[in-house]
């Protein structure tokens, strides 16, 4: 079974910096030790989200408690499993894995799989626009449109036959499973069975940010079809909502510029590309939500809202602008002249008319403003409609301060008092939250329930100590702890995890140990046990007073059993006596 060797692994787990991994998602801040910012996986006003670069591990001490290491970070943000969380560090740091075992498609996971038969259709698009005199057509409309055939290759641009079976028959000879190819998203289950869900249409891949091609859009080029573009479907490997067009290409520039610039289509992105803007994304429509704004919140703070010209592209940004500001983003929204889109914008004004534009930019509210005047009358009664839409979207935002801050705004724009305006914002906030139910946490299926007697600080410094420099504790645990002694099974799954590095001459990797902990909560607790080890102090001494009290803990439930039966047998008193005398041994037991 191919896999990724544990020396790769191990190279991309060195150069992944937990800092560094999580700064592209977090602003952090040092203070001491470690660092701290507001935890990307809830939403919070005071950062409760530690960084310990010594442990190389995160932790959120506010509402939601995820921890773990840079890896299981990657994991979490990306929704990725552990091997592409492996390849995604290792595109970042530049790193070759080395993959081992056989190749054979049956064993490939799925993911995988969906991978090469994305990287297969590709190439067969290719093929079909450049080598088939329909696709010849679809290039000549390319070049029509003003691309140059080294922009159509370097976006990998290719052609769809008007066939049912092309790309079905293929993929079949080579051998992919019938999983792998139902899931692909490339094919739709009909009345006589499966067939190709694009069909006589240029081809433009979506790759994501490793530039693995993950999806296609297909846009008709020589019919009155009214379905100009056909897309992907959500696959395994393909989630709309956070798949930003472009970025693969134009990360680098992204960053350097500290600006973004966010179209429509597939085409506005390509255009402004050759051009020379490049710093373009485009988002997925209605599909847009706050995965793509955490998305572009990775790679800058200054968004451009650049969509078509028109009255839905106008209301399009309009939308976009206020789920960016809600994800703490300030963008600014620019208006193509004369209904034009980006696309035909800079074919017509070039580079310097489009990025002159940038600093006009209009903000979220005032674009709103602006295009409720150009449909309404400026009464007092249009205002007051005005003044409603606007706060119908900022009640839907989280953050207290930004919504004041629209608030504050819509009342400069329409000359109500901010009094007014926030009374009426307050109004509805109440009615959102008089529509919240409480709902009573279910506990934890590994809480702490088996026995009230003992505590949970204890099995936590038992953890502690498993973890500690000192080899002679770690030694003493591993030769005289028996795991049965353990009566909380989360912290049994946790000394399971640890129990290979306890006779080693060093500590266990606090990072390494966290990304083989599957279970959520049992790494969460993990990392909370482990965060500030630096403030712990173990001894020899405070490891045998913590067997000594797990193992009284064991023999005392015994002897409350034993109690409870002699009442009706007596033949017991003895077991029952010699119990009590193992008990009271039991502090010497280890200073023998």
């Amino acid at each position: 079974m191919a896999r990724i060797s544990e020396q790769s692994i191990e190279r991309v787990r060195n150069a992944a910096d937990v800092v560094d991994v999580i700064s592209d998602y977090v602003d952090l801040k040092q203070k001491g030790r470690n660092f701290f910012g507001l935890c990307p996986f809830h939403s919070e006003k005071t950062p409760s989200f530690s960084v310990n670069p010594e442990k190389q591990i995160y932790k959120c001490f506010g509402g939601c408690g995820a921890g773990g290491g840079s890896i299981n970070f990657v994991m979490a943000k990306e929704n990725l499993e552990y091997p592409e969380a492996i390849k995604f560090l290792a595109h970042k740091y530049n790193i070759e894995l080395e993959i081992t075992g056989g190749d054979n498609k049956r064993f490939k996971d799925l993911k995988s799989q969906l991978l090469e038969i994305h990287s297969i259709a590709t190439d067969y698009y290719i093929d079909l626009l450049h080598n088939t005199s329909e696709g010849k057509k679809a290039l000549k409309y390319l070049t029509d449109r003003g691309l140059t055939l080294d922009t159509i290759e370097e976006f990998k641009i290719g052609f769809s036959l008007d066939s049912f079976d092309g790309l079905l028959k293929l993929l079949q000879e080579k051998s992919f499973s019938s999983e792998s190819m139902k899931s692909s998203g490339l094919f739709v289950d009909g009345k006589k069975g499966y067939y190709d869900r694009f069909r006589s249409r240029i081809m433009f891949p979506v790759k994501d940010q490793m530039g693995n091609v993950i999806a296609f859009g297909g846009r008709i080029f020589n019919s009155d079809n009214p379905a100009k573009y056909v897309n992907s479907e959500q696959t395994p490997i393909y989630d709309k909502s956070k798949t930003l067009y472009g970025l693969d290409i134009n990360a680098v520039n992204i960053r350097e510029e500290k600006q973004i610039i966010l179209v429509e289509g597939y085409m506005d992105v390509i255009q402004l590309y050759q051009s020379g803007v490049q710093c373009c994304v485009a988002i997925s429509g209605t599909a847009f939500n706050n995965l793509g704004a955490a998305q572009i919140k990775r790679f800058s703070k200054n968004a451009y809202i650049m969509l078509d010209g028109d009255p839905s592209g106008v209301k399009a940004a309009i939308r976009c602008g206020y789920i960016l500001v809600a994800n703490g983003l300030e963008p600014k929204i620019i208006t193509p002249p004369e209904n034009l889109d980006p696309d035909d914008w800079v074919k017509r004004d070039g580079k310097d008319a489009v990025l002159s534009t940038l600093p006009n930019g209009i903000d979220v509210i005032k674009s709103h403003y602006n295009q409720f005047l150009s449909e309404h009358s400026d009464s007092s009664m249009g205002k007051n409609e005005f003044i409603q839409l606007c706060l119908d979207e900022i009640v839907r935002i989280e953050d207290p301060i930004i919504q004041e801050l629209l608030a504050k705004r819509v009342s400069e724009l329409t000359d109500v008092s901010d009094k007014n305006i926030l009374a009426v914002l307050n109004k509805k906030l109440d009615r959102k939250n008089s529509y919240k139910t409480n709902v009573k946490e279910e506990p934890q299926s590994n809480e702490i329930v088996k026995n009230d007697k003992f505590s949970q600080k204890l099995y936590d410094d038992l953890i502690r100590l498993c973890c500690c420099k000192d080899q002679k504790v770690r030694k003493f645990i591993f030769n005289n702890l028996n795991v049965d002694w353990m009566l909380s099974d989360i912290h049994r799954e946790i000394y399971d995890s640890i129990y290979i590095h306890l006779s080693s001459d060093f500590e266990p990797p606090v990072n390494v140990v966290s990304e083989k902990i599957e279970d959520k909560n049992t790494r969460e607790k993990f990392i909370e046990i482990s965060f500030d080890l630096n403030k712990f102090t173990p001894s020899f001494q405070m490891a045998i007073e913590c067997l000594v009290r797990l193992e009284t803990q064991i023999k005392n439930n015994q002897l409350d059993l034993l109690r409870e039966k002699i009442k009706t047998d007596d033949s017991i008193l003895l077991e029952l006596l010699n119990l009590e005398k193992e008990i009271a041994d039991l502090k010497s037991k280890y200073n023998e």
